[in-house]
């Protein structure tokens, strides 16, 4: 069996589970499965897509932690799975690179660090990334569980050049 062709079974496999959990829910969503040679992509969308959202897209990671566990038994076995909503990913994706950036110019701005609001660890990752290249800030992660949080640092050098 090919690659690709355990890759369309397991899309498909994702998708009836990603189904079947949204009906056990009592959630009524369409759902499409897409992949794009290495991640499988499943989006849920209808009238409730809300609901599969949640509060800052928690619901979305717990549906993609639960297909994926489902679909792959062991953690890391297999290709990713992204559970999205109307494009609710790429949309707070957006949403945290600008709010990233802005916090980035007034950390250099103020020469102080500045915490960013607890969130997940797939929204911190979008934080760090964006932040990675950045000349005059560095960011760190603190805090533990749901309280963990990025901190925006200004570099050694821009406090030492003021």
């Amino acid at each position: 069996m090919s690659e690709q062709t355990s890759l369309a079974e397991k899309r498909e496999e994702a998708a009836k589970v990603l189904r079947e959990i949204l009906d056990k829910m009592s959630v009524d969503a369409e759902v499409s499965a897409f992949d794009d040679g290495e991640k499988i992509i499943l989006d849920a969308h209808g009238c409730e897509s809300g609901l599969v959202i949640g509060k800052k897209g928690a619901t979305l990671d717990s549906l993609q932690y639960l297909v994926s566990r489902i679909v792959f038994r062991n953690p890391g076995e297999g290709f990713p799975i992204v559970v999205d909503a109307e494009g609710y990913r790429g949309r707070r994706e957006d949403s945290l690179t600008d709010l990233a950036r802005r916090l980035a110019e007034k950390v250099v701005r103020s020469g102080r660090p500045v915490p960013v609001e607890p969130m997940s660890a797939q929204d911190r990752k979008v934080v760090h990334k964006t932040l990675a290249d950045h000349p005059g800030v560095r960011t760190e992660s603190e805090g533990e569980g749901a309280a963990r949080r990025v901190v925006i640092f200004p570099k050694r050098g821009e406090l030492e050049a003021r």
